[in-house]
Order: C-alpha cells, then sequence, then structure tokens
C-alpha cells in the first residue's frame, strides 16, 4: 500500500468516528435537566464532549432525578440503573 493511500485511509477512518461522536450529542431535553450537574460536577468540560460524558458517568449517584430522569428518556442510561440510583438517593 503507497503512503498516500494509507494517508487517505486514515483520514476516512477519522471522519467516521467524529461522525459517531458527533451523533451521541446529548438531546437538547437532557442539556436542559442536566445544566446544573453539568456544572457542579463537570464544570471543566465542553457540552457534548466525551469527556463531559466520562465525568458525567463517574458523578454516577450523585446526578438529580431530573438529570437521570432525561437521561433514561434519551436512552443515555438503562431505566433499571435510574431505578437504582433513584433508590440509593432517597
Amino acid at each position: 500500500m503507497t503512503t498516500a493511500r494509507i494517508i487517505a485511509a486514515l483520514a476516512i477512518g477519522l471522519g467516521a468516528l467524529g461522525a459517531a461522536g458527533a451523533a451521541q450529542a446529548y438531546t437538547g431535553k437532557v442539556k436542559s435537566a442536566c445544566k446544573s450537574d453539568f456544572y457542579r460536577f463537570c464544570p471543566s468540560y465542553k457540552l457534548d464532549s466525551p469527556q463531559l460524558k466520562s465525568c458525567m458517568r463517574g458523578a454516577g449517584g450523585n446526578i438529580s432525578s431530573r438529570c437521570l430522569d432525561a437521561l433514561a428518556d434519551a436512552g443515555e442510561i438503562p431505566r433499571k440503573y435510574h431505578s437504582s440510583q433513584r433508590k440509593k438517593s432517597q
């Protein structure tokens, strides 16, 4: 394989990864419901960044019920996970 072909293949692969990441952006409902949680637990990460999602996963049971509801509605977390987190916080 020539160098040009290798570079082209890498560019296509990286473009596909970027498109996949953009497709996983938080919905407007999640952004609205989780805004205070984003600022409370993960203030140094940009909205829709993979780092923000990772940080929010790390916040786990500390996330507000309103945010957990929105995340579950959007399919970001399983309903059963949401239910177990809610029981811990009550």
